[in-house]
Formats: C-alpha cells, structure tokens, sequence
C-alpha cells in the first residue's frame, strides 16, 4: 500500500468512535476487539461486541480473531487466513493495514448491497487466500487478459518473500534501548577504569617526585 492508500485507509479508521484511543495501529488493532468495533460502526447487525473482550496474551488474541472470522467476516465474504491473523496478532507491521484495507472495501460492498446498488466482482484477489471452492475449476478463456492481484489482498502479504522478515516495530525498540543501555554500561565501565588509571598515574608522580627529592638529598 502507498502512502496516498493508507491515509485515506486512516481517515476512514477516524470516523469511528472507538473504545480505546489509537496510538499505534499494529498493537491497538491486534486483539481484533477495535475491528469488530469497525463492523459494528458501520453494520451494526453484523456483529456482538460482547464476544470481544480486550487481549494482550496471543492466545486470547487469536480466539477473537476466529470468532471474527466464523461470525462476522463470513457474512461480508470476508476470510483472513490462519498465517495472517498469526501476522497480526503477533504485531508484524503493516500486516493489519491490509486486513483493515481489504475489510473496508467489503464493508462498503455490503451498504452497497444493502441500499440496493449493484456491486462488480471483487472476489478473484480473494481465491488464493482460501482456496476454490472444491469441486468447481475456475475456468480461463483462451487468450483472456490476466487480472494482476490486487496489492491490498492478503495474497500479496503472504506470498511476498519479505513477509517473514517484517521488524515488528516495538521489538526493534526494544532491541535498539537494550543496545543502548548495554553501551551506556560499557561507558560506565571505562569510566571506571579512567578514574583508576588517574588515581595511578597521580601515585606514580608522587612516588617520582619522593625519589627525586631523595635523588636530590644525596647529591648534595
């Protein structure tokens, strides 16, 4: 997604009065509770907020992101695959992005429904996140242009070869305050072995200057 995509993906996230407010979009949409919310701004009868309770262990997370999906994302068309409710619930940045992105566009498709306005096909981005229906073979016209996947499709989360390598943002902080804190001890340490190697140095002069008194003493 660019940047044009994602601020309008934000703006759109900003008219619904959530429960919690937003400061990071990776962690706050993470235990699935602010999505479910989302439905329910915009289709109220799609969705109990009450099967959603606020989560930070993964599994918690996961189980209300099932529930998502058995309960809710089935009735808009909606299917997020096992690895990338693993993505998102495990904070992998940018991943909820896409989630967000790809349920907006269904959503806008039910109202659309609803108000009676005809809706265009826009399942085919959607056939390698869960699969054809088995028994049935999409068929391909000799010659028939084919449709590139859509860069918002979940497909294109999963099958990119940087997936797994996403830096999980709060992870990286962390690493980067550890670093941190282990140079600001190595600093202390040599400050240490400074103020000792003063101390030394300082022994060493007045022990010079004893001798060359004494040196000195003798001379005379």
């Amino acid at each position: 997604m660019d940047e044009t995509e994602l601020q309008h993906l934000y703006a759109w996230i900003d008219e619904v009065p959530l429960s919690r407010p937003k400061k990071n979009i990776t962690r706050d949409f993470s235990d699935g509770v602010l999505v479910a919310e989302v439905v329910n701004h915009f289709a109220p009868r799609l969705v109990e907020l009450h099967n959603y309770s606020p989560a930070s262990s993964s599994k918690q997370k996961v189980d209300n992101w099932h529930t998502l999906n058995a309960k809710v994302f089935k009735k808009l068309g909606l299917s997020v695959p096992e690895n990338v409710v693993k993505g998102v619930t495990g904070n992998k940045a940018g991943v909820v992005e896409v989630v967000l992105s790809n349920l907006r566009v269904k959503i806008e498709q039910y109202l659309q429904k609803c108000a009676g306005v005809e809706t265009g096909d826009h399942d085919a981005s959607w056939v390698a996140l869960s699969g054809e229906k088995k028994g049935k073979k999409k068929k391909i016209k000799p010659n028939a242009p084919i449709k590139k996947e859509s860069e918002n499709s979940f497909s294109s989360v999963v099958d990119a070869a940087f997936y797994e390598d996403v830096v999980d943002p709060v992870q990286a902080l962390m690493d980067k305050d550890q670093a941190i804190m282990d140079h600001q001890e190595t600093i202390e340490i040599l400050k240490v072995k400074v103020r000792k190697l003063e101390q030394l140095v300082k022994l060493k002069d007045k022990r010079v200057e004893e001798l060359s008194r004494k040196l000195a003493m003798y001379e005379s």
